[in-house]
């Protein structure tokens, strides 16, 4: 059965995925999704969207569980109050952070430090900004060393401040261990094991990165999101820009997480959180070797 083969007024959850390096939309055959509560597989569309079908409204969370090979396994949570359907989207999903470095009024132009290759990005696309600021973006984005947009509007814009460009209202999946990584990433996969190195993996671990380069991070708020800046040295342009999804994850069934950034940031240790049902709460200092790749065993005891 396809979703073509419903009414519309079944159809109770839906969204589509896209691959959190490339930006393109993961096919069908290539991710399953199912209800975490009773395993129920939802049906899926070419064009890689996937849907639940009949399900009632209820106060509590609908729990979808996201699986898809060389990625990381995802479980996203929605009420449906009612009989409308619910995308399955969430703020920050498939979005362009970046800081602005100048702004141009009679262009009305944002300029921002070149980013190597931009997924491409339609015009209209909307942009979000601190203190209430909403804009359009006039121009598409794409390509390489992308450094500058033209908007709508750039009134009240700064430098140093922080837009959100929404690309689309698909869902992000992370690569995970297996992911064919593009050279120059530098990847951090830790796993987790109960009692020794060798022990069992440790499933379902909330993993999340508390400092980097022994910095903790401030906050920022544009629009509904809290992004967490983490500084990296030189400067309000020397930042990483995190939001929850891409600080913490939980680790797989082999026992992993991975977090990977561009090689080009001067990333050399992450300090991490763990904590794990049934397990010792545990923090771990990981050094990293910029455009490589890490592996840190991390040993949990029973509580």
């Amino acid at each position: 059965m396809s979703i073509g083969d419903t009414h519309t007024s079944q159809l109770s959850l839906f969204g589509r995925l896209a691959d959190e390096l490339t930006r393109q939309v993961i096919g069908p055959s290539n991710f399953s999704a199912s209800l975490d509560s009773d395993g129920r597989p939802s049906l899926k569309k070419s064009d890689g969207f996937f849907a639940f079908v009949g399900l009632a409204p209820s106060p509590s969370e609908y729990r979808v569980r996201i699986d898809a090979p060389t990625f990381q396994q995802r479980i996203v949570a929605k009420v449906r109050p009612s009989e409308a359907p619910v995308e399955l989207s969430f703020p920050g999903e498939d979005e362009l952070y970046l800081t602005i470095v100048d702004v141009s009024a009679p262009q009305s132009r944002v300029t921002f430090d070149p980013i190597a290759f931009v997924p491409p990005i339609e015009p209209g696309a909307a942009v979000i900004g601190q203190g209430g600021f909403a804009a359009t973006l006039v121009e598409g984005l794409e390509g390489a060393k992308v450094s500058f947009a033209t908007l709508s509007s750039v009134a009240g814009l700064a430098p140093n401040q922080v837009l959100r460009i929404v690309r689309s209202r698909n869902l992000l999946v992370r690569p995970g261990s297996t992911y064919p990584f593009p050279a120059a990433t530098t990847v951090v996969v830790v796993k987790l094991a109960a009692g020794d190195q060798g022990g069992p993996p440790v499933i379902d671990g909330r993993i999340e990165i508390r400092k980097i380069n022994g910095n903790a991070p401030s906050t920022v708020n544009v629009g509904e999101l809290t992004l967490s800046v983490f500084d990296l040295g030189g400067g309000p342009r020397g930042v990483l820009l995190l939001d929850e999804q891409h600080r913490s994850a939980l680790s797989s069934k082999r026992g992993d997480v991975v977090f990977h950034f561009a090689g080009r940031l001067a990333i050399t240790s992450i300090d991490v959180s763990i904590a794990a049902p049934g397990f010792q709460a545990k923090t771990q200092l990981i050094d990293l070797v910029a455009k490589s790749r890490t592996t840190a065993i991390v040993v949990l005891s029973k509580v």
